[in-house]
């Protein structure tokens, strides 16, 4: 049969746990402290590396700091496929896939923005703009930090 744990080291074993459960919090708190300030020194001091529209980048000599704003995008299946059905109306059904693509719900396509940006096609509803901003949501997420070392090569340049 087992040994009974007396009361004393119970309570020593919940004491520690405590101890080391409060020393974590501290911990966490000081990183997102920290993180924080990263975070701002980027945004304001980084710069965006080529071909990057999202992510700064700061660099020293041993390590490369990288934010990253990210965005989530939605779309509104039904009024997809209202705007799907004001296209086909007005006899520009080929327009639609130039906006949205199906997966399994509706989902941006490439390049629509930058096709209701400009001149929209002949034939296009005339209300399409209106109806797009409602159908496509989008969310900016929380920066996203990384904390990256330096490849050899780049610290003998």
């Amino acid at each position: 049969m087992p040994e009974t744990i007396s009361c004393a080291t119970v309570d020593g074993l919940a004491k520690e746990y405590i101890e080391k459960a409060a020393a974590c919090d501290m911990a966490e708190q000081e990183l997102k402290a920290l993180r924080d300030i990263i975070i701002a020194r980027v945004q304001e001091e980084g710069s965006y590396p080529p071909r990057a529209t999202k992510t700064k980048v700061l660099a020293g000599e041993e390590f490369d700091l990288r934010v990253t704003e990210p965005t989530e995008i939605s779309v509104d299946s039904k009024t997809a496929e209202r705007i799907k059905a004001a296209c086909l109306r007005a006899g520009a059904g080929r327009l639609f896939p130039k906006l949205f693509r199906k997966v399994e719900s509706f989902v941006l396509a490439g390049g629509a923005e930058k096709l209701l940006n400009g001149n929209l096609p002949e034939r296009a509803p005339r209300n399409l703009r209106s109806l797009f901003a409602r159908a496509v949501r989008v969310k900016d997420l929380a920066p996203q930090l990384e904390v990256k070392k330096r490849k050899q090569q780049q610290e003998a340049a």
